[in-house]
């Protein structure tokens, strides 16, 4: 089987990608590994207007929308700003990614569910891969792969770019739980339950919530499970009487990866870290990275140069758009890493003064958060002392390429 274009990877990533290369002309395969698209759910499925509207998936995925924000510190401090705008939207997952991986194959892109690959060898003019379905060995020849596989990205690893980033590990769960304010999605904060991470609940309904936790930048931690009965434990008031329907949980990438290209090849989503820090958000971002990956994909296939020089580009872009952003809201992460459970709780009621929360109202935006970071050091010099080391960082600088058309990839097959 030959193609264009092999996407390992149908997550929404991976089809958005997918779908605009192939409705250019190409021929392009997506291998998944799993039976049904959205499955497992790995997400909390808490998207941003502007990710919606980005997918161009329509209003049927939206389950809930939500207009307002509540902060709660384990030493009892708090606060709860809420307006009449919609300023982020629970989705249905699973959907989001059936839609995407449907108008994939719409465009013309072949896709494969219950496929495995289980190596990548590089070749004249593009990459061998090797696959497993239903017991049987694939072998496709492709042009230029994507890989789109998620955190543990095996492409990554078969590409040598494979990386050693922190990451946030989380144990989640779809529950019953009576819920009066469906409107407002709820945030606990503390290191005993939710170390250099946060616990959430999204309301879906009067009945039904998405609850979550874990923990980032640490080793030898106890199982995520341990953090999500812990955060129970501390708010009863909260969440007593809930009723586990499923678990969900996984892990995302927080920091941006030193190259996620090579010749033939590039990285994009989790596979290339392209998470929000604050949030471990990727919907958005990943989206976006799609569309400059397919974009710099379909101009390298059509003046038939996918050389290292020529998809640079795509990293290019990439860092130009949103390198600063993720960078400045890991230096958030970092100065939050060195708040005690007390500071957290002098600061979530310090900002509990109407002032600060039309503030967080006005200028609060899940996929650009260092947009309301900068107007509050702007409005409060008391600010900048938790934002004065985030705002030191600066833009990532990204090698630059010196190879020629002829460089050999730096790839290994790996069965």
């Amino acid at each position: 089987m030959d193609c264009d274009v092999l996407i390992v990877g149908a997550g929404p990533v991976g089809s958005f990608a997918a779908e605009t290369i192939a409705a250019s002309g190409f021929k392009v395969v997506i291998l998944e590994e799993h039976k049904t698209i959205g499955e497992p759910l790995q997400c909390a499925g808490l998207i941003s207007p502007r990710a919606v509207e980005l997918a161009g998936v329509g209003r049927d995925i939206v389950i809930n929308e939500i207009r307002g924000l509540r902060v709660f510190s384990p030493l009892g401090g708090s606060l709860h700003a809420e307006s009449n705008q919609v300023f982020s939207l629970a989705v249905d997952r699973a959907l989001l990614d059936q839609k995407l991986a449907e108008r994939a194959e719409n465009a013309g892109a072949l896709l494969l569910t219950k496929t495995r690959v289980t190596g990548l060898e590089p070749v004249k003019e593009g990459y061998h891969a090797t696959a497993v379905r239903d017991g049987r060995t694939i072998n496709i020849k492709a042009r230029l792969v994507i890989g789109a596989d998620g955190i543990a990205s095996k492409t990554a690893q078969w590409l040598g770019l494979g990386h050693k980033n922190p990451r946030a590990v989380m144990y989640s769960a779809e529950i019953k739980l009576p819920r009066n304010n469906t409107a407002s999605v709820d945030v606990f904060l503390g290191h005993e339950f939710a170390p250099g991470w946060f616990g959430w609940l999204i309301p879906l309904d009067e009945n039904t919530c998405r609850v979550g936790t874990g923990c980032a930048f640490m080793e030898n931690h106890p199982p995520p499970r341990y953090y999500f009965e812990k955060m129970a434990g501390v708010f009863p008031e909260i969440f007593n009487g809930l009723k586990v329907l499923r678990y969900t949980g996984g892990s995302v990438p927080l920091g941006p990866m030193p190259k996620i290209f090579t010749s033939h090849a590039m990285l994009v989503g989790d596979a290339a870290s392209q998470t929000k820090p604050i949030s471990g958000g990727g919907i958005y971002t990943g989206l976006r990275a799609a569309q400059i990956c397919a974009e710099t994909a379909v101009g390298a296939l059509m003046e038939e140069d996918l050389t290292e020089n020529r998809l640079y580009h795509y990293q290019e872009q990439w860092n130009k758009e949103m390198g600063g952003e993720l960078n400045r809201a890991m230096g958030y992460r970092k100065s939050f890493l060195n708040l005690s459970d007390k500071n957290i709780d002098l600061l979530i009621r310090f900002l509990n003064k109407p002032m600060w929360l039309n503030t967080i109202l006005h200028y609060g935006d899940i996929d650009y958060p260092s947009r309301l970071a900068l107007k509050m050091c702007l409005l409060n010099p008391l600010a900048r002392v938790f934002f004065r080391n985030a705002g030191q960082t600066t833009t990532p600088s990204f090698p630059t390429v010196k190879t020629n058309s002829d460089s050999k990839h730096p790839a290994q097959k790996i069965d």
